[in-house]
């Protein structure tokens, strides 16, 4: 398994872990638009790394992490509701992911707002940076 991998998968065991989010159905990968039956759900990538040299015989992997939520809901609560979700996802992802020679910070976080009226739509991007430095090879 590739240490891409293992930050995926410790991030969805602590959100997994999480009572206020055992609703969530946790989709590997979806591409294009969701089925409002399967909502909600969370999503956790590993869109992109940067990679340059640290020191003799070590490089420097800066990895970013996505939790992608999207969920339906009351219009007047909805980004209240997806607000509450990043608190609880955001230290969880940091604790399970966070160790001796890797460290991951929050860089963003966006809320959208969707849908027809009747059934607004909210999604959460989280994103964070994973630094770790990795022997060359």
């Amino acid at each position: 398994m590739s240490y891409r991998s293992a930050y995926r998968r410790a991030a969805k065991a602590a959100l997994q872990a999480l009572p206020a989010l055992s609703d969530m159905t946790f989709l590997d990968i979806w591409a294009g638009s969701i089925d409002t039956k399967t909502l909600p759900v969370i999503g956790i990538l590993t869109p992109g790394e940067r990679i340059r040299p640290a020191s003799s015989g070590q490089f420097e992997c800066v990895t970013t992490l996505q939790i992608v939520l999207k969920r339906s809901g009351a219009a007047a609560a909805l980004e209240d509701q997806l607000d509450a979700d990043a608190a609880l996802i955001e230290p969880a992802v940091r604790a399970a992911i966070w160790s001796a020679g890797v460290q991951i910070f929050p860089t963003g976080l966006s809320v959208t707002s969707e849908g027809d009226g009747s059934r607004p739509l909210g999604t959460l991007v989280l994103d964070f940076e994973i630094t770790s430095w990795r022997a060359a090879q």
